[in-house]
């Protein structure tokens, strides 16, 4: 091999990453179930993918030692090459029952394994080889196509063997199980058609066959005439190849015994371990060997000796793609289009007639080499009709849960951020995500679009600039970018949309997207908790407006649009949140104090109180545009010690910067201004005591025992609250307010509920 292996094309699967879990090395390709998995990666490459291998050691070279060299060639074989440990005993018996349960032979750290590749790496596909491993499908995340290629029918194994004098060998299951293995996978590889039908009684789940072929090779030079006809059998160490060789010798034996052909019959691969005790004067036994050519090369046609066994016959597809003469057994030949009598011969017997006749005319042998080179092109259209489908499956955008952002809010510290990555993360949990990012790439912060990436598929919005080079690696690692207009992306059939922003552009008409999400505070936060969203609302089959808390502004946005109310708070846990990072470990500092109108009147006595008779520093949070502070009094019972008292933009309370050094001792919210609607939560999230004042909503009587959250109607019940918040210095330990209403939150199991529902329709 060398690295040209792993160049890839503008196929089919052009610039898709996939991940494929093999139970045996792709190096050396020395028996059958090695080379498939060659081969079907190899062509994955052809069509333009990126081919990573994670390997889970099964084989009995490996078991002992590492095989450096077999590990230096799988490097460059493909793009990436990951091996799994082995923690557990390798092809167990049942567990149960006289048939293996379908996760039988599975090993935990293959799915350890997997969960950490899929979190740092991207991919768009996982494609596992056989059923007994299809477990390693669970843990792909939503979005992500699920491959199973089966290679054999594990259910009815066993009775098979047992039809036929064989002892159950290797892995067989029952259909039961094998149908919970299918079940596990968006798209079902059979390896002929025969198999195919099967699975698809057993399963809902697509299923399509893709055979078993290789690239064909180069006619190989005619072995000199010598008059004695050589005909090749392969296979692998296994009872059915050797009890399936071991009946057609008998046949030939007899045959030949009765004709005296000039035959000479030469069996290569590890099956001839046993058949050891074979000694017959026409039979050359090879063993193994590096590579099958040192057969093929040695032969002029070859055999493919097979009345029963399950999958398909790897080497009837070698044999075919190097041109190869073949005389088969019509069961070996299944999966393949026969394109000559002797493919498809009834029994063994036929087979021996056969090979009379190309005694008797060697012409034929051409004949029977060109009927292989049809049967491999109509092999090689089946196969690129089945990766070309799995293709555009990789490709394609499954239903979604579409998040809206913008670039410029793409940065750590953003509220609006710490808002849409809960959102992903969260229903990734139950749904595959994408996000749609719009306005200027150059804006977006390298860590947040990391973040935010490792969440789901990036859209771009065609209108945006071309992407500079590492936000393009970052969204993208390599793959052609997906830029989609918002508008057009909801117009297939996703299963939501979540606008943690608005578009600049109102969409027009109707979705298929069929369902609509917006949090109030983040929007009111933009500044755009207005009539746009009832327009957006209105494109829905279904809008539900969340809130924190009930308001007027969303409660007549929600009556214009029809849209249905959730209350929930603004995050669902925030881990990554520097905001809370940063309120969480400063030291207590001055009295944050927000409002709309610095020089509302009944600030004055809060204001006087706070400066002098607690003698606390207050930075006011205000609007953009407000503007300068009012003189306040002096002297006299409403003194304000104007010194103390500093000022800032709403904005500037919701940055981390802001409280870099120091955290509010208490937070004081007037009114409820819009902007500021995440406030509480914040304050509560982050352990930090909040009061709303001038609240006309709140109780007459006011409780200043040690909580988190206090609501007061006039300026009496507000004093008496920061009181005992100033003896405190706003501590509010030992409270658990916080838990009780945002830890054990039921309006985000309102959302995981509709998701369910969506996903179940």
């Amino acid at each position: 091999m060398t690295s040209e292996d792993m160049t890839t094309g503008g196929g089919s699967w052009a610039g898709l990453r996939v991940l494929v879990v093999s139970p045996v090395p792709t190096w050396p390709i020395t028996l059958g179930n090695r080379n498939r998995i060659v081969q079907v990666n190899r062509a994955l490459q052809r069509e333009g993918a990126h081919v990573a291998l994670l390997h889970y050691p099964s084989d009995e070279e490996w078991r002992g030692r590492l095989p450096r060299d077999a590990m230096a060639q799988m490097a460059r074989q493909w793009t990436e090459v990951f091996h799994c440990p082995v923690t557990r005993p390798l092809h167990s018996r049942p567990s149960s029952g006289p048939d293996h349960a379908a996760d039988d032979w599975w090993d935990p750290a293959i799915g350890q394994m997997l969960d950490w590749l899929l979190k740092v790496g991207r991919y768009d596909a996982l494609l596992v080889n056989y059923t007994w491993l299809s477990k390693a499908l669970d843990h792909a995340p939503g979005g992500m196509l699920r491959i199973l290629d089966t290679h054999d029918r594990f259910s009815g194994r066993r009775e098979m063997l047992a039809a036929h004098g064989i002892a159950a060998e290797y892995f067989h299951t029952t259909e039961e199980q094998e149908r919970l293995a299918l079940g596990r996978a968006d798209l079902v590889w059979a390896i002929k058609d025969q198999e195919a039908e099967v699975f698809a009684a057993l399963t809902h789940r697509p299923v399509r066959t893709l055979l078993h072929m290789e690239p064909p090779a180069p006619p190989a030079p005619a072995r000199d005439a010598d008059g004695v006809l050589r005909l090749g059998v392969v296979g692998g160490r296994n009872n059915i190849n050797a009890s399936n060789i071991r009946r057609f010798l008998e046949v030939a034996d007899a045959y030949l015994r009765r004709t005296l052909l000039p035959i000479e019959i030469v069996v290569a691969g590890s099956v001839c371990g046993l058949l050891e005790d074979l000694r017959l004067p026409y039979l050359r036994q090879l063993g193994s060997v590096e590579s099958m050519d040192t057969l093929y090369d040695q032969v002029d046609a070859v055999l493919a000796p097979l009345a029963f066994s399950t999958g398909l016959k790897i080497k009837v597809g070698e044999a075919l793609a190097r041109g190869k003469p073949l005389i088969s057994h019509a069961h070996a030949f299944e999966g393949y289009v026969p394109a000559h009598p002797f493919h498809e011969c009834a029994d063994f017997e036929a087979m021996m007639r056969a090979a009379h006749r190309l005694v008797r005319d060697p012409s034929l042998l051409e004949i029977l080499a060109q009927a292989s080179r049809h049967s491999v092109a109509a092999a090689e259209a089946s196969v690129a009709a089945t990766l070309r489908h799995a293709g555009e499956m990789a490709a394609a955008l499954p239903p979604c849960v579409v998040v809206a952002l913008r670039f410029d809010q793409a940065q750590l510290g953003d509220l609006v951020f710490d808002h849409a990555l809960d959102v992903a993360r969260y229903a990734a949990h139950c749904a595959p995500v994408a996000v749609h990012l719009a306005g200027d790439p150059a804006e977006g912060d390298p860590a947040a679009l990391r973040l935010i990436a490792a969440q789901g598929r990036i859209v771009v919005d065609p209108a945006c600039d071309t992407l500079p080079p590492m936000v393009a690696d970052i969204l993208f690692d390599g793959a052609p970018e997906r830029r989609i207009g918002l508008a057009a992306l909801l117009a297939a059939p996703h299963l939501a949309a979540w606008f943690a922003t608005l578009p600049e552009d109102l969409p027009q008409g109707s979705f298929g997207t069929r369902l609509g999400v917006a949090h109030a505070a983040a929007l009111a936060s933009q500044g755009c908790l207005d009539d746009r969203l009832v327009r957006i609302a209105a494109c829905f089959p279904r809008f539900l407006l969340i809130e924190e808390a009930p308001s007027r502004a969303a409660a007549a946005i929600a009556h214009a649009a029809g849209a249905e109310r959730i209350a929930a708070p603004l995050l669902w846990r925030g881990e990554d949140s520097r905001l809370l990072a940063a309120l969480r470990r400063a030291p207590a500092g001055p009295v944050a104090l927000l409002t709309e109108d610095p020089g509302a009147v009944e600030l004055r006595p809060i204001l006087a109180y706070l400066t002098t008779a607690l003698g606390r520093v207050v930075t006011l949070f205000v609007p953009d545009g407000v503007a300068a502070l009012p003189e306040w009094p002096a002297d006299g019972p409403l003194a304000v010690q104007q010194d103390a008292i500093s000022c800032a933009t709403m904005a500037a309370f919701f940055d981390p910067q802001t409280w870099r050094h120091e955290r509010p001792a208490f937070v004081v919210e007037h009114g409820r201004p819009a902007t500021s609607r995440p406030a509480r939560e914040i304050a509560m999230r982050a352990g930090i005591a909040h009061l709303r004042i001038a609240d006309p909503s709140a109780p007459g009587v006011v409780s200043t025992r040690a909580a988190l959250t206090y609501r007061t109607r006039g300026f009496v019940s507000a004093a008496l609250v920061m009181a005992a918040l100033h003896r405190r210095d706003g501590d509010a330990s030992g409270t658990d307010d916080a838990a009780e209403e945002l830890g054990l939150d039921a309006g985000w199991a309102r959302i995981w509920s509709e998701l369910g529902r969506l996903l179940a329709a």
